[in-house]
């Protein structure tokens, strides 16, 4: 990989480096959107929930979480999360013990009918054959951080 002083010092991975992953490494975008700002007292809570599963799945890794990262923008907020597997997404999901599930029931109760925050998720199953995942004099990101990151080999699309 890169120049280890290099990436000590900057964080920065020089040149191309790419994501090694297995098949059915899974992509999970999760998201809110705050559709009535000045409703803090139930949009506040949907959004202090993600801290506490992410702090609880960074703890277990072996419920297959590999890693996030967080963005914001406007009205929404997204969380970029990368699985092992959907089983072991989907797993977390419906687990009683698991702070997803009551955090799904408080929104559900705070919020109920009204469309004072919205949320979504999306979730892919993806395998190596079928990505193309390139990071150029970037600090470990993204799948490549959450798996392993390689040297890119092969063509570049030059423009």
């Amino acid at each position: 990989m890169a120049e280890r002083g290099d990436e000590q010092r900057t964080g920065v991975v020089t040149g191309r480096y790419t994501a090694e992953f297995p098949a059915g490494t899974v992509v999970f975008l999760i998201g809110m959107r705050i559709n009535r700002v000045r409703a803090v007292r139930q949009w506040l809570p949907v959004f202090r929930a993600m801290p506490r599963m992410l702090a609880e799945l960074y703890q277990q890794p072996e419920l297959g979480f590999l890693g996030a990262q967080s963005w914001f923008g406007g009205r929404n907020v997204m969380v970029q999360q990368y699985w092992a597997s959907l089983d072991q997404l989907l797993a977390y999901a419906r687990d009683r013990d698991a702070a997803h599930l009551p955090a799904w029931r408080e929104f559900h109760r705070h919020v109920g009918t009204t469309p004072t925050v919205g949320v979504w998720h999306e979730a892919f199953a993806i395998r190596p054959e079928d990505s193309h995942i390139i990071y150029h004099h970037m600090p470990r990101f993204g799948l490549a951080k959450a798996t392993t990151a390689v040297r890119a080999r092969g063509d570049t699309i030059e423009g």
